[in-house]
């Protein structure tokens, strides 16, 4: 088989499959069903998450396919080609043409191994997010509001809330960090998380900034009801870390429970805060937020 023949199938592979993937994407954008009303539902536990999830698997066969084809293009193109020229040329062209394939293999890997870590966050964050809203699921029956994914972003309101309870005895934000257990120093610890009131320690380390986060939008938050309300609430905020044991060696403006423990954690206060008037006022406002998921 000649190489202008061999060239020739090659090209007319890599055309047939980037048409054929092409084409599949194409299929997903356009394809329209209507459904039978038009529907507008409050978001549900961790769907922004689940979006990002799925934007990720919708091209991650696109990126494979691109990152297994594009480096083999240019590995064919420079055997078939570079051998035909000599002398000082054919070592230049050699030299940088493959430092110019192992790079385009190196980033494209590097790429695609981001985008399976950020998948499998997204997947971990979502579970999490599920986790805790099941367990939150009771206070429903006891005239609470329960809202998930709240996103306000406006002049000086920028938050990105996992779940928001509104209920007799006050207004919780909830915020959720879902991570995988890694063998840390202490094996025998590697599911524990310390809290001394200001920092969280993993196994893998300290981290400093998730409560300053969370401190941060509770601020923002509360000038946001009162905005919007009228009402001057403080707002009670609170982390859970599903699937880990919480070590409470401090306390500070932020409690950390762990996901079977949040329901307590909410209900535990038996002060009386609102009235169902303001559940209901306050349950409005954040429909605003949450009432986009359609068909």
């Amino acid at each position: 088989m000649n190489t202008s023949l061999f060239s020739g199938l090659f090209c007319f592979s890599l055309v047939l499959a980037a048409a054929s993937a092409a084409l599949f994407h194409w299929q997903r954008c356009t394809r329209h069903r209507r459904p039978p009303v038009e529907f507008k539902l409050l978001r549900g536990p961790g769907e922004l998450s689940l979006r990002a999830l799925r934007r990720i698997e919708a091209f991650l066969p696109l990126l494979l396919l691109a990152a297994v084809l594009l480096p083999l293009f240019l590995g064919m193109v420079l055997c078939l080609w570079v051998p035909l020229l000599d002398g000082l040329p054919y070592a230049i062209v050699a030299v940088l043409g493959w430092a110019a394939n192992l790079a385009l293999i190196y980033f494209a890997g590097r790429y695609v191994y981001r985008q399976l870590v950020a998948r499998r966050t997204l997947e971990l964050r979502y579970l999490g997010e599920r986790a805790v809203a099941e367990e939150l699921a009771p206070l429903l029956a006891q005239g609470y509001r329960l809202f998930h994914d709240v996103a306000i972003h406006g002049v000086e309101s920028n938050v990105d809330l996992d779940h928001v309870v509104v209920g007799p005895n006050g207004v919780t934000i909830i915020e959720c960090e879902t991570r995988q257990r890694e063998s840390g120093k202490n094996a025998q610890r590697d599911h524990e998380v310390t809290f001394d009131g200001k920092n969280l320690m993993w196994p893998c380390g300290p981290d400093r900034d998730t409560i300053a986060t969370i401190e941060g939008e509770a601020v923002s938050f509360n000038k946001w009801l009162l905005q919007t309300t009228g009402y001057r609430i403080q707002v009670n905020p609170l982390l859970t870390v599903p699937g880990w044991w919480v070590d409470i060696t401090g306390h500070g403006l932020i409690s950390v429970v762990n996901h079977k423990q949040v329901l307590a954690a909410v209900s535990g206060r038996q002060e009386t805060f609102l009235t169902p008037d303001q559940v209901e006022k306050i349950g409005r406002e954040l429909e605003q937020h949450c009432r986009d998921v359609e068909f």
